[in-house]
């Protein structure tokens, strides 16, 4: 599968310069989701009032801390066909202060 990053992506990096390892924490998620996919891919859920796109949100267990999933970083992404996913966000809890302002980036991020 074919995983590319939203051109925000590197923003939504930079806010997490505090916390250890985001893009590492990221990448290991990667890699996960390209050997397991969607379906066995753990802590994944279809992220609902998006019409027809096919967008999910799931955790990422953060590397180097000593937290679990609940407490780790966010990923939200978009499967337009069976070999291609676009990762729109990666967050961490209280980036954000509302749902609806994350769910009003991912809706200006994928146009």
């Amino acid at each position: 599968m074919d995983i590319v990053w939203h051109d925000d992506i590197e923003r939504d990096l930079k806010r997490l310069n505090g916390f250890p390892a985001p893009r590492e924490s990221l990448e290991a998620w990667q890699r996960l989701f390209c050997s397991k996919g969607l379906k066995e891919t753990p802590a994944i859920d279809s992220y609902p009032g998006f019409g027809d796109a096919k967008i999910y949100k799931g955790r990422v267990v953060p590397l180097r801390e000593n937290t679990g999933k609940s407490k780790g970083y966010r990923v939200i992404f978009q499967i337009s066909n069976v070999n291609y996913c676009k990762i729109i966000i990666f967050s961490r809890h209280g980036i954000y202060k509302t749902e609806q302002e994350l769910i009003n980036i991912v809706k200006q991020r994928i146009g």
